[in-house]
């Protein structure tokens, strides 16, 4: 099952409980950007009972690599007072992203808000949802869920596919274009469950069943807390320094990248990259 569920934890102890908190239930955790509109308008369709809060993965581009840092522990605080303010549904969002702002990596802030409210005991108090650019192949969204996301917004790989209408089959439209995505997502992931001998979305999410290769153990203990890491490796200075040269990349004026996107992965090689 890919059902996942939205917002505080019941008390798992609270047999007698008459009232416990109210839940949103997704039947797959991949939102559309429909569904991710109604999460941000949470407060007014439910009468309060739900509060949903967007919180900013990017910081000034003008800090580089070495801002990382404090805008993680900024984004992290953040979510500590938006929790003692009553709101129940954290959204971490990188659409803010331009030549001005660089975002930091998607799995790292989803990790460091989820661990750092698991430290500060107010985990169970809220629901946590990652809207990003960044996540598009099924491994992306794994890892997203293994750190904590219930639920996750690919915005740019529905903008993408959005742009490739002239590519499309004839008379398939964006929008059921998307719902194939989604589908295919899906599919991986109960994959990738199943292999690992998991029923429920619910059981992996924040199970974090994943182990570190190439990231140091001072790196590790911080933001991904309890995954094992043997080889060491790098630590966030060179993380951070990647995504300043992926945020180069994207704004700066390379005529290779002017008018398309760069190959990426590392599945086979191309002209254009491996």
């Amino acid at each position: 099952s890919l059902t996942s569920f939205i917002g505080p934890k019941p008390n798992l102890l609270g047999i007698d409980e008459t009232n416990p908190p109210l839940r949103l239930e997704v039947h797959q955790p991949v939102l559309s950007e429909a569904d991710l509109a109604r999460l941000r308008q949470i407060s007014s369709l439910t009468g309060k009972q739900y509060k949903s809060l967007v919180l900013d993965m990017t910081y000034p581009a003008a800090q580089g690599g070495a801002g990382c840092e404090a805008a993680l522990q900024k984004l992290c605080d953040a979510a500590d007072s938006a929790v003692a303010r009553g709101v129940n549904v954290l959204i971490l969002s990188d659409r803010a992203v331009s030549s001005k702002r660089v975002a930091i990596p998607a799995l790292l802030a989803c990790a460091a808000v989820h661990h750092h409210l698991v430290r500060n005991g107010l985990r169970t108090s809220t629901g946590l949802v990652v809207d990003t650019g960044s996540a598009r192949e099924v491994h992306h969204f794994a890892l997203l869920a293994g750190y904590g996301a219930e639920a996750v917004c690919p915005w740019l790989a529905f903008e993408t596919i959005a742009g490739m209408t002239d590519y499309l089959p004839a008379g398939l439209s964006a929008k059921d274009a998307c719902k194939r995505f989604i589908k295919a997502i899906n599919k991986g992931l109960l994959k990738v469950m199943s292999k690992m001998g998991i029923s429920t979305y619910q059981s992996y999410c924040g199970a974090q069943i994943f182990e570190a290769i190439g990231l140091n153990s001072d790196f590790v203990g911080r933001y991904f807390t309890g995954t094992a890491t043997q080889i060491e490796g790098i630590g966030l200075p060179e993380v951070a320094e990647e995504a300043m040269r992926l945020h180069h990349a994207a704004f700066g004026d390379d005529p290779v990248l002017a008018q398309a996107l760069d190959a990426g992965g590392e599945y086979a090689y191309r002209v254009r990259g491996e």
